[in-house]
C-alpha cells in the first residue's frame, strides 16, 4: 500500500477520522539517519502521530510533536503538516534492544518524560500543549494529551507491523475524533475496536482507510482528502547561511581563526551546506559595519 493520509467525516456521527500509511518513509528514514531498530521502531511511530496529529488542521498550519525522556533515546521531534509532508529526528538514533520491539521501545523511553505538541496555525499565532508520558508508549500517550491538554474525545492507534525480517513491515495509524454534538459512544466504541487489535488488523490485511474506520465505528466514511505521505525538508543554502550569521561577530572571527569554513549539517535530512571563508568573511565585515 502507498505511503497516504486520508481524511473525513462521519457525518451522521459528528465524528472526523484519519488514516495514515507511512511504511516506506518510516523505511527512509531508518536509512537517512543511520537508525538502529528500537530507534527505528520509536521514530516510525512518531512520523505516524505527527501526521495524525497534523491532520486535524486547518491547511497552512504545521505540527511538531516532540518527545523527551531520561531514557537512552533521550528524545525525538517531528514536524508535519496537514497535507503529509513530514521530517523529524531522534536524538539517540544508537538504541537497539533486542526481543519483543514494544517492550524494546519502552525501555528506551526510560522513567520519566514529557510529550509536548505546538500548534503554528500562522501568522505569528501558536498554541502548545504537553503532558507528562504515563503509559510510556506513543498512542496512548498523545491520547491521554488529546483529553489532557485538548479536552477532545479521541480514539487513537499506531501500529508498527514486523513482516518476515523487515521490522517495518507496514507502518501506520488511525484516528477517530468527536466534533461538537458528537457521539461520545462510537469513540469509545472505537477504542475497544483499537486496544482489541483494529488498527494492526486494518494494516496487516492493507484495509481501505474507509473499510478499517467502517469496522471500528460501524458507519461509512465520507473521505475529504487523500494525499501523498512524503519526507521532506525545507532546508536551504539560505538557512544555512542565516543560521551562520546567527553566530554573531565574536563568533564568526571564532570560526576563521580556527576552522576558516563552516560546515552545517541539516538534522532533519542530514545534508550538508559548505559556507567558504570568503563568505563568513563578507558576513563578519558586514556585522561590523552594522
Amino acid at each position: 500500500m502507498k505511503d497516504r493520509i486520508v481524511r473525513g467525516l462521519l457525518p451522521e456521527h459528528g465524528l472526523r477520522a484519519t488514516y495514515v500509511c507511512a511504511t516506506e518513509n518510516a523505511r527512509l528514514s531508518r536509512v537517512l539517519h543511520g537508525l538502529y531498530p528500537t530507534s527505528a521502531h520509536l521514530f516510525a511511530e512518531a512520523l505516524v502521530a505527527g501526521l495524525l496529529v497534523a491532520s486535524l488542521e486547518k491547511d497552512r498550519a504545521r505540527v511538531n510533536l516532540q518527545l523527551a525522556c531520561d531514557g537512552p533515546l533521550r528524545g525525538l521531534f517531528v514536524d508535519a503538516d496537514p497535507h503529509g509532508q513530514v521530517r523529524g529526528y531522534v536524538k539517540g538514533p544508537l538504541v537497539h534492544f533486542p526481543g519483543d520491539p514494544v517492550l524494546g521501545a519502552r525501555a528506551a523511553l526510560g522513567g520519566r518524560g514529557q510529550l509536548s505538541v505546538l500548534h503554528d496555525q500562522g501568522g505569528g499565532r501558536f498554541y502548545r500543549g504537553e503532558v507528562r508520558l504515563v503509559a510510556f508508549s506513543l498512542a496512548p500517550d498523545l491520547g491521554h494529551y488529546f483529553e489532557e491538554s485538548e479536552q477532545v474525545r479521541t480514539a487513537l492507534g499506531i501500529e508498527v507491523v514486523p513482516s518476515g525480517r523487515e521490522p517495518l513491515g507496514v507502518v501506520g495509524g488511525l484516528i477517530v475524533q468527536k466534533l461538537p454534538g458528537g457521539d461520545d459512544a462510537l469513540v469509545d466504541r472505537a477504542r475497544a475496536a483499537l486496544e482489541a487489535g483494529a488498527c494492526r488488523e486494518a494494516l496487516a490485511g492493507a484495509l481501505r482507510p474507509e473499510a478499517a474506520i467502517a469496522a471500528m465505528v460501524g458507519g461509512p466514511l465520507e473521505i475529504i482528502a487523500e494525499e501523498e505521505v512524503a519526507y521532506r525538508c525545507r532546508c536551504s543554502y539560505e538557512r544555512a547561511r542565516a543560521a551562520v550569521s546567527a553566530l554573531g561577530l565574536g563568533g564568526l572571527r571564532d570560526v576563521l581563526a580556527h576552522e576558516r569554513q563552516a560546515v552545517v549539517t541539516c538534522e532533519f535530512c542530514r545534508a550538508r551546506y559548505l559556507i567558504s571563508e570568503e563568505e563568513l568573511r563578507e558576513m563578519a565585515r558586514r556585522l561590523s559595519q552594522a
